[in-house]
């Protein structure tokens, strides 16, 4: 690369992932590296979700992450965060594969009650663990964006701006929790 030349982001990507050995999803090197928080008000310049779709994604995602002592994922907006990436981080087949995805979640989903929510999930995490599928790639969408989101990482997580000194080997329960930096 000659002085000038300028690397996009999707040209960075596929380096990292020749580096890391393909080791991260897309979804997750993308996520890092566009430093997108949930939070902010997301532009999706290829906007792709219909208003159903996308209230589909902010329950389903809600399931995953629900409002408890911190607010869930709806309320870190992590549903803009997924379509922003779907939108336009994901190359054209991906995108058919995701939406083909979400369409097989039935429709009932958004008509039921919380236990057959759960039960639609359960079914959903269930497939995943005998392979790659959209439910797989839908919670770690929903872990990035919720966990790299304000409420993620200053509520969920333990932030401070101005960390004190490095102490190593310090039990946990004397932390409290995860650090977010």
């Amino acid at each position: 690369m000659s002085e000038g030349d300028e690397i996009n982001r999707r040209q960075l990507l596929k380096n990292v992932a020749v580096m890391t050995g393909g080791v991260l999803s897309v979804s997750v090197v993308s996520g890092i590296l566009s430093g997108a928080l949930a939070q902010e008000v997301i532009s999706v310049d290829n906007p792709v979700f219909k208003k159903f779709e996308l209230s589909l994604v902010a329950e389903m995602a809600n399931m995953i992450i629900p409002d408890t002592d911190t607010p869930g994922a709806k309320a870190a907006l992590v549903h803009d965060y997924i379509h922003a990436m779907v939108g336009d981080w994901y190359y054209e087949k991906e995108r058919a594969n995701f939406m083909k995805g979400l369409h097989s979640v039935d429709s009932n989903f958004m008509n039921g009650s919380v236990k057959e929510r759960e039960i639609i999930m359960t079914e959903l995490d269930n497939e995943a663990a005998t392979s790659k599928t959209f439910f797989e790639e839908f919670k770690e969408l929903v872990l990035v964006g919720y966990f790299s989101s304000q409420i993620g990482a200053e509520e969920e997580l333990r932030y401070e701006q101005y960390p004190g000194p490095y102490q190593g080997c310090v039990p946990f329960e004397k932390v409290g929790r995860t650090w977010a930096t």
